[in-house]
């Protein structure tokens, strides 16, 4: 499997499972810059948008904020490999928030392709995002990948993710990037939660584990991220910056609070049933593929959509929130952000 064919779990799935990604949203949206006035006619783009929920929140918001205009093509990216029947659905049934009730004319565009090559036309888009999404990589790490490996694969990904960008943003469109940093916020116990799951389960399914620590996945640091502006040569102005550490929104002060009660366990319960939403949501498609690859190696019967694969993801969330409840629920799952409102020189 290549690192562009990984997708997040579709059907709903993700969709279901992306309460905290929202909430960057909320508060990313709270400070960025004034919206100046850009005519009649606006075009944005969301690179990574996956089913398309928090797409649909992140731009009609953002369309409240633009002043004096009457339509907007939007744009909606990802690989080829997400599920675009699932998006599609979402932005029909979503068309009167992105349309502020009927206010705004709105074509809305696909674009089936990987966002560290050039997608749209030159000077194509007035402000484009990418939200949660360029912590993945564009190649899968093997066996030999140290820090210092990763480290190089994610600043030459970034800098072809800022060039292809370039190209499609129109001088003084702006660009804004969310992006999981490394830092004390993190999803790291519920990924180790959900790596043990894994192995517990490999006499039912044989999920390999080992394909979850080759999940193209990488947490710069700020200073990482800012080499690679500084690769860019000028192409942007960095108009804001800023950290932004957020818990997973499931997250309440009673979990941590000693002895018990039944409001702990309660409170415990729906936050090991949110993050293990999420991790599954994120992570359990190189898995489902990983399976599909070992059945068509044997030349068993199986269908695009794997047979198991229900069963399979209803054992690994239980399993997985099962394994987070007992060794990791009082530990703060959450993202760290590095918030960066970039101009287009």
């Amino acid at each position: 499997m290549k690192a562009d064919e990984v997708s997040m779990q579709g059907g709903g799935y993700y969709n279901e499972n992306c309460s905290l990604q929202e909430l960057a949203i909320d508060k990313s949206l709270e400070l960025l810059s004034p919206i100046q006035g850009q005519g009649s006619s606006t075009v944005l783009a969301d690179y990574g948008c996956s089913e398309g929920k928090n797409s649909i929140r992140l731009l009609s918001k953002y369309l409240a904020r633009v002043p004096s205009i009457s339509s907007a093509t939007l744009v909606f990216n990802d690989t080829p490999f997400n599920n675009f029947s699932s998006l599609a659905a979402t932005i029909d049934a979503n068309l009167d928030q992105l349309s502020l009730d009927g206010k705004l004319a709105i074509n809305s565009l696909l674009a089936p392709r990987s966002y560290f090559q050039q997608i749209l036309p030159d000077g194509f888009v007035d402000a484009g995002f990418n939200f949660t999404a360029l912590h993945w990589l564009q190649h899968m790490p093997d066996a030999s990948s140290n820090a210092s490996t990763l480290s190089a694969a994610a600043h030459k990904d970034l800098v072809a993710f800022l060039s292809a960008r370039y190209k499609e943003i129109r001088p003084k469109g702006t660009l804004t990037l969310c992006i999981p940093i490394h830092d004390d916020i993190g999803i790291a116990p519920i990924l180790q939660c959900l790596e043990t799951t894994v192995r517990n389960l490999y006499s039912t399914y044989q999920a390999d584990p080992s394909v979850l620590a080759q999940t193209p996945l990488y947490f710069r640091t700020m200073d990482e991220i800012l080499a690679a502006f500084d690769a860019a040569e000028g192409k942007w102005h960095v108009k804001k910056r800023t950290v932004i550490p957020i818990l997973h929104p499931s997250w309440s002060p009673v979990i941590s609070e000693s002895g018990s009660s039944a409001i702990k366990s309660s409170a415990c319960d729906r936050y090991a049933d949110a993050v293990t939403g999420m991790a599954i949501a994120a992570s359990s498609q190189v898995l489902i593929e990983d399976l599909k690859s070992q059945a068509e190696q044997k030349d068993r019967l199986v269908d695009s959509a794997f047979p198991d694969k229900a069963t399979f993801l209803d054992d690994l969330f239980r399993h997985c929130k099962e394994e987070f409840l007992r060794t990791h629920c009082q530990d703060k799952v959450g993202f760290t952000y590095a918030l960066l409102e970039l101009e287009r020189v």
